[in-house]
C-alpha cells in the first residue's frame, strides 16, 4: 500500500509539472484580422491563434499587450517582451531577434478609380504615377525602382484620393483591407490592377535572449502542420479571410 501511495503522487507531481506552463510577454499590433489582443489578454487574429496555440504546445503561456507598431521592433529587438507578432523578417532585423517562417503572406496591390486602370509591366512603369501608400510603412520594392509613395494616414483617405482625381492608385493589402473594402459602397467605384506590387511575409519573432534558434525550429515545424491543419482553415474562415490567402502574381 505504502508502494502505491508513493508512486502515485510521484505521478501526480509529474503531472502537475507538466501542466504548469512557462509564462511569456508577447507583444502585437492592433490589426485584425492579423492580431491583436483579447479582452481576456490572449492574442486574437489569425496570427494571434496560432502563435498562442503553438507556444501553449512549446510549453509557454503568453499574456499579449498592444503595442503601436512603431514600437513593436524596437520591444522585441531590446529583450522587452519575449514574442512579438505580426512582424516581417529582414536581414537586419534577424540578427536582433529569432524570426519565424510565415504565417500569412499578404500582396500589396493597386486600386483605382473604375475606368482609370492602366497598364504596367514593371515597377519602374510606374515612376510616373502618383501612388499613395500609408504613413509609417515601408514599400521597399517601390521605392528600389523608383516610385515615390505619397503617404496617408489611413487606407479609407487613400480611398477618397483615388476617387476624387488626386491619386492615380493607392496601395492597400490584400489581407489586412481588400475584405472591408469588398463589403463597402466604395467597391463598385474603384478597380483591382492585376500585379501586386509588393509581397509581405508576416511571422512573428523571438527575443533571442529568451528562445534558442532550436526554439524558432521547433516553432517552424510546428506551424507547418498547423497550417496543413483544419484549425488553419477555420481560423482563416473565423475571421473572414478565407477568400483572400491566396497567390497574386507580382511586378518585378
Amino acid at each position: 500500500m505504502r508502494k502505491f501511495c508513493a508512486a502515485f503522487m510521484v505521478m501526480a507531481a509529474i503531472t502537475a509539472n507538466a501542466s504548469v506552463k512557462e509564462e511569456i510577454t508577447l507583444g502585437t499590433g492592433d490589426s485584425l484580422p492579423f492580431a491583436s489582443v483579447g479582452s481576456d489578454g490572449a492574442p486574437i487574429g489569425v496570427l494571434g491563434d496560432a502563435s498562442s496555440q503553438l507556444l501553449q504546445d512549446m510549453g509557454f503561456e503568453a499574456q499579449a499587450t498592444k503595442l503601436p507598431f512603431a514600437r513593436l521592433y524596437n520591444s522585441i529587438h531590446s529583450g522587452e517582451i519575449d514574442v512579438a507578432i505580426g512582424v516581417l523578417r529582414t536581414d537586419e532585423r534577424a540578427g536582433k531577434a529569432l524570426y519565424s517562417d510565415p504565417i500569412l503572406t499578404t500582396y500589396n496591390i493597386l486600386v483605382v478609380k473604375k475606368g482609370n486602370g492602366f497598364d504596367y509591366a514593371s515597377l519602374k512603369d510606374l515612376s510616373s504615377k502618383k501612388i499613395g501608400g500609408r504613413r509609417g510603412f515601408a514599400y521597399p520594392t517601390l521605392e528600389a525602382a523608383g516610385v515615390s509613395v505619397e503617404p496617408a494616414k489611413d487606407d479609407d483617405t487613400n480611398m477618397k484620393k483615388v476617387l476624387a482625381g488626386r491619386l492615380d492608385a493607392a496601395i492597400i493589402s490584400s489581407i489586412a483591407f481588400l475584405p472591408r473594402l469588398d463589403q463597402s459602397d466604395i467597391r463598385s467605384k474603384v478597380e483591382l490592377l492585376p500585379l501586386a506590387v509588393g509581397v509581405v511575409p508576416i511571422g512573428i519573432a523571438l527575443a533571442d535572449e529568451r528562445f534558442s534558434a532550436e526554439d524558432v525550429a521547433r516553432f517552424n515545424e510546428m506551424l507547418s502542420g498547423y497550417k496543413a491543419s483544419d484549425a488553419y482553415s477555420q481560423a482563416l474562415a473565423k475571421y473572414g479571410i478565407a477568400d483572400y490567402v491566396k497567390d497574386w502574381p507580382v511586378a518585378e
